[in-house]
């Protein structure tokens, strides 16, 4: 075998590697796109980040982050629970006449208690010449002094409403009301025209204090007059008055000076 064919031998192998290779080259081609694509539904279209790992790395940490929030969320809910227990959220009135010579039932008993059925008795008992106020105190659903059948009746009246449902609503963090701030400072787009737009940007405008848009996307006119400009006040319109001295029995005398007068001219007002 001469040198001329070992080289065409070695050429020919070279060739079927390199299509070989090539082919190889391909396939792996269609797979890493086929891959990239898989891994654009996976990030999204508003991802940062290109790598599918630092994608999840990033994902991981907010789920921490999450994980966090939701622990401390449930411990602002369990503190929230137990002073919305302590809420005196239960109230009972009852309106009755105390006395017989005043009617219209002017006397109250006021019944205010918890979840855990403490609270107070607030009684005001109002007749024509005097009204009193007596408060009582009531533990575990025992008042510590006996009750009257009016304060009975507003503490089962009390305890009959109920507790009613409240809503706990989470406190943003300054983070996040910068960025609800930002969006309601930013104008919303108006060109499209929609109804629903030109409502959102006129609520946005009205919380700034700026003229609505009309239907033409203008600022609309008020048509307020413009305010002229007060001319300066004369000064003699506040110069002191003098002291007027005024005649015993006068019209414009006062009735605290006449009554001090007729205590002095009283012999018997010192008995």
């Amino acid at each position: 075998m001469t040198a001329a064919n070992i080289a065409q031998i070695i050429a020919g192998v070279a060739v079927a590697f390199g299509v070989a290779a090539l082919l190889l080259v391909i396939l792996l081609t269609r797979r890493v796109s086929r891959l990239q694509a898989d891994q654009q539904v996976v990030l999204g279209s508003r991802s940062t980040t290109k790598d599918i790992v630092s994608f999840a790395r990033h994902l991981d940490g907010r789920l921490d982050d999450l994980r966090d929030e939701l622990h401390t969320l449930s411990l602002e809910a369990r503190d929230h629970e137990v002073r919305i227990d302590g809420c005196l959220s239960r109230v009972g009135v009852v309106r009755f006449d105390a006395y017989h010579d005043l009617g219209g039932r002017q006397s109250t008993v006021i019944g205010l208690l918890n979840a855990n059925d403490n609270g107070v008795i607030i009684t005001t008992v109002v007749s024509r010449d005097f009204a009193r106020t007596y408060v009582k105190t009531i533990r575990e659903g025992e008042p510590d002094i006996a009750l009257a059948p009016e304060e009975e009746e507003a503490l089962a009246q009390a305890r009959a409403r109920g507790n009613t449902p409240f809503t706990v609503r989470p406190r943003p963090t300054p983070s996040d009301r910068t960025a609800m701030e930002e969006a309601a400072a930013t104008p919303v787009d108006t060109s499209t025209g929609t109804p629903r737009d030109l409502a959102r940007e006129n609520r946005r405008r009205r919380r700034q204090g700026l003229a609505p848009l009309g239907e033409d996307g203008r600022e609309e006119v008020l048509g307020w007059p413009k305010l002229e400009p007060l001319e300066p006040l004369d000064e003699r319109a506040f110069s002191p008055l003098e002291p007027e001295t005024m005649e015993a029995g006068s019209p414009r005398e006062s009735r605290a000076v006449k009554a001090g007068r007729a205590d002095d001219d009283n012999p018997f007002a010192d008995l």
